[in-house]
């Protein structure tokens, strides 16, 4: 059911109050005439029907009014009998915002370590391709052509810095509300195929750390 605003009613009533004023003054400019009690009446039946729809709104509008009423007085009793519980939602809601706080900071410093790990990685390919030392094919020692570095056989790729993030908090997610967007969402690597290397690389030697 539709719920009836105050406006609507005094607009309803006030145009069943226009519509039968409107017919009286017609029919007084021209009581003699053959059309002028016709028109009259068809004015005072629109009037009515005005008044009747005016009148049902009215019920209505008070019917409403009255469940509106009553579910005001039970909400004004649910916050009277919730109100010991406002303080712990309020303590409850601090202690995850701190949380979350704790962990934005743990991810700013998380960023930094990153990108400086992957600034190394892109110094030392650069300082390899000062050497002239170039791993195209197979040097166990060199610069890669995207940049990442070969030293003594071992790779040190590039890291996507936020897939890396990205990955842990889809992860986190995942352990608690397996059907999370998030958790279903497609992060495209960041830096190219080295960067998405060296994420799945950090990633694995995370995992691996936790598993100790």
């Amino acid at each position: 059911m539709a719920m009836i605003t105050a406006e609507e009613l005094e607009r309803a009533e006030a145009e069943a109050a226009k519509g039968l004023k409107e017919a009286a003054r017609r029919y007084a400019g021209s009581p003699g005439s053959a059309g002028a009690y016709d028109r009259h009446q068809e004015a005072i039946g629109r009037a009515n029907h005005a008044g009747v729809r005016a009148g049902l709104l009215r019920e209505e509008f008070a019917q409403q009014q009255a469940v509106r009423e009553a579910r005001a007085a039970a909400g004004e009793a649910a916050a009277r009998q919730l109100a010991g519980k406002v303080e712990e939602l309020g303590a409850s809601r601090e202690k995850a915002v701190t949380a979350v706080v704790e962990a934005a900071g743990a991810m700013a410093r998380a960023l930094a370590a990153l990108e400086a790990h992957d600034a190394l990685v892109r110094a030392v390919g650069a300082e390899l391709g000062r050497q002239q030392l170039r791993s195209v094919d197979g040097e166990a020692t060199g610069v890669c052509p995207d940049g990442a570095a070969w030293i003594g056989g071992v790779k040190w790729p590039l890291v996507d810095v936020g897939g890396v993030l990205a990955r842990c908090l889809a992860g986190e997610v995942g352990r608690v509300y397996p059907r999370h967007p998030l958790v279903r969402s497609v992060v495209r690597p960041y830096g190219g195929l080295s960067a998405a290397e060296g994420r799945d690389v950090v990633l694995g030697l995370m995992r691996a750390e936790r598993g100790r």
